[in-house]
């Protein structure tokens, strides 16, 4: 196995090879890619089809992860980062990735299912956690502002992101049932930063129809900024995490 991120901040190419595959792993279910979209995939008839698979690049988004600064990283501390933010799962194991800058490493917990089938199939993968792929795109971006907020909308949650400048100042992930829940997480937020809505700039991770309503609402307060995509994308699959459709990996 590898955990680099080699395969990172490419633009999805749809004459991509259908031997290398991209999969977005989620507690309960997966998604998987071979360049011309996703599709939802049960481990049954997606384990007969690996001899197809020469590739694959796995995505974790199973729980939010613990972001530690690189000068205050120990491996040995790895349950100690997570059990400070939640109960640990007994049925997740804990992993880590370092960013390329070398600054901050992303711990997490990941089901290891999928990867010990390809560990048994000996066939070669990368695996990362969806932050670390979401810094990595982000990271290199100009900004401007003296705070830029960036904010990725899922089912039931949404992670906030906040930058100084180009220097990543925070990470959180808030559970949502609605518009005004976000809101308010949000506000929490920026209050904590000294920072009002109404001064700043909000960049949402993409543009889908499922959450016009929290667009909506959050223009009421702020100018809002799409990125990828500010072109309303119909999330036929239900996917959990849709901005990782356009894909930035």
């Amino acid at each position: 196995m590898e955990t680099g991120l080699q395969f990172l901040m490419q633009k999805r190419n749809k004459n991509i090879s259908s031997e290398t595959i991209e999969i977005h792993q989620f507690k309960s279910n997966f998604f998987i890619s071979n360049g011309n979209g996703f599709e939802l995939s049960k481990l049954k008839s997606f384990s007969r089809n690996l001899v197809n698979f020469k590739r694959i690049n796995l995505i974790h988004f199973e729980r939010p992860p613990v972001i530690v600064p690189n000068k205050l990283f120990k491996k040995e501390n790895l349950n100690k980062y997570l059990s400070t933010n939640y109960k640990l799962s007994n049925n997740l194991k804990i992993s880590y990735d370092q960013t390329t800058n070398k600054l901050i490493y992303v711990v997490y917990e990941k089901k290891n299912n999928l990867e010990s089938l390809f560990e048994k199939k000996d066939i070669p993968f990368k695996s990362i956690n969806y932050f670390t792929a979401i810094y990595e795109y982000l990271t290199p971006l100009n900004k401007d502002e003296e705070i830029s907020i960036y904010i990725n909308l899922r089912v039931n949650l949404f992670d906030i992101i906040l930058y100084n400048k180009n220097e990543f100042l925070y990470f959180n992930s808030f559970n949502k049932n609605n518009k005004q829940e976000f809101l308010y997480y949000l506000l929490y937020v920026l209050k904590n930063f000294e920072t009002d809505i109404d001064s700043t700039k909000i960049n949402f991770l993409g543009k889908f129809e499922e959450y016009k309503d929290y667009y909506d609402y959050a223009s009421l307060y702020a100018e809002l900024i799409f990125l990828q995509n500010d072109i309303e994308i119909i999330n036929n699959i239900k996917h959990e995490s849709p901005f990782f459709l356009n894909s930035i990996i």
